[in-house]
């Protein structure tokens, strides 16, 4: 009898080593309840989603279970620190991020938080600069970056002076008016933050400001109460400030594509996770002669389950198996 196995059996049987993992569960902290449901005030501003429906887009596109958590001054530790990752958007109220019982709360967080607004991050505020100076972008900017080799860099062109060579980010537009650009804190970093990249248009105010940064667990930042990190954060700092319409409209997707790279890359080095690969497929049908095996990848075929497995000679899809032998196991490997 021929039987059929792919590449989750092994895994399934602990033949293999499991995959890396490629999806996290991730809590998003907005104004906004759901994708489909912008906040009150957004509404009346003329969305029918979340203002920053874009990023939960990505992200449950690249395979990520992605919850809307509305935001508050009063975080449910238990419910986040169960997250792979924890994200604030740009689209959230300052003024959830600033007494000292808020403070205290959100640095509090355990689970690994990236950050994408700056007005929450001021020395007035969570504490993760020493000041609160705020500078928004003016136009098409791209990042100068310290370490070429962080993970969040991964596969990011950059010249010689380690800029890059395509935009990160430029101003967006709703309803016909362009909004403000991105909200940089141009302070020195509180809590012995690492700088990863900084703004680097040198006709841009913001040059020279941090947009990427991170932090250990431990961290003691510059907040009045001078509070201590629970767990790991990294700041990436996208999403336009509002122009002409209510604060709930702050937060709009702004990345370019190697924006966009940057942010899934950041969102990975936070959670653990690596990006997916096409999973190979493997599926039969009985013929008069024994199987036609139609697959991804590569054919592999063994006598016993546990190996060795060896590749099919002029495997090729679909693959002709004649039922003309003993038993023998087939799989699919990338």
């Amino acid at each position: 009898a021929m039987k059929l196995f792919d590449a989750a059996v092994a895994w399934a049987s602990g033949i293999e080593p499991l995959p890396p993992k490629t999806s996290a569960r991730i809590a998003w902290i907005s104004f906004h309840p759901a994708d489909g449901t912008p906040s009150t005030a957004a509404a009346g501003a003329g969305f029918t989603r979340a203002v920053d429906v874009a990023y939960t887009d990505q992200l449950r596109a690249d395979g990520h279970d992605v919850t809307r958590i509305l935001t508050s001054g009063t975080p449910d530790a238990a419910l986040l620190n169960a997250f792979d990752l924890v994200i604030i958007s740009r689209s959230v109220p300052s003024g959830d991020y600033q007494n000292p019982p808020e403070t205290a709360a959100w640095n509090g967080i355990t689970a690994p938080t990236l950050i994408l607004g700056g007005y929450v991050l001021r020395n007035s505020r969570l504490g993760f600069t020493t000041g609160g100076t705020m500078v928004d972008t003016i136009g098409p900017v791209k990042l100068t970056v310290n370490n070429p080799t962080h993970p969040v860099f991964a596969g990011i062109p950059l010249d010689a002076a380690m800029t890059m060579l395509n935009p990160y980010a430029d101003r967006v537009s709703h309803n016909g008016t362009v909004q403000q650009g991105i909200s940089v804190n141009t302070d020195p970093l509180a809590g012995d933050g690492t700088v990863l990249a900084t703004s680097g248009t040198a006709e841009d105010p913001t040059v020279g400001g941090t947009v990427i940064a991170e932090w250990a667990a431990g961290a003691t930042l510059a907040n009045p109460a001078g509070d201590t990190l629970g767990g790991r954060r990294l700041v990436l700092l996208t999403g336009s400030r509002e122009m002409g319409i209510t604060a709930e409209a702050a937060g709009i997707y702004d990345l370019s594509e190697d924006g966009a790279k940057l942010f899934r890359n950041a969102v990975h080095y936070m959670a653990g996770t690596v990006p997916g690969m096409a999973r190979p497929a493997l599926s039969f049908a009985r013929t008069a002669t024994g199987l036609s095996i139609t697959f991804t990848g590569t054919l592999q075929s063994a006598d016993v389950v546990t190996g060795a497995w060896v590749d099919v000679p002029g495997g090729t899809s679909p693959f002709a198996a004649v039922s003309d032998q003993s038993g023998r196991f087939y799989r699919a490997r990338q």
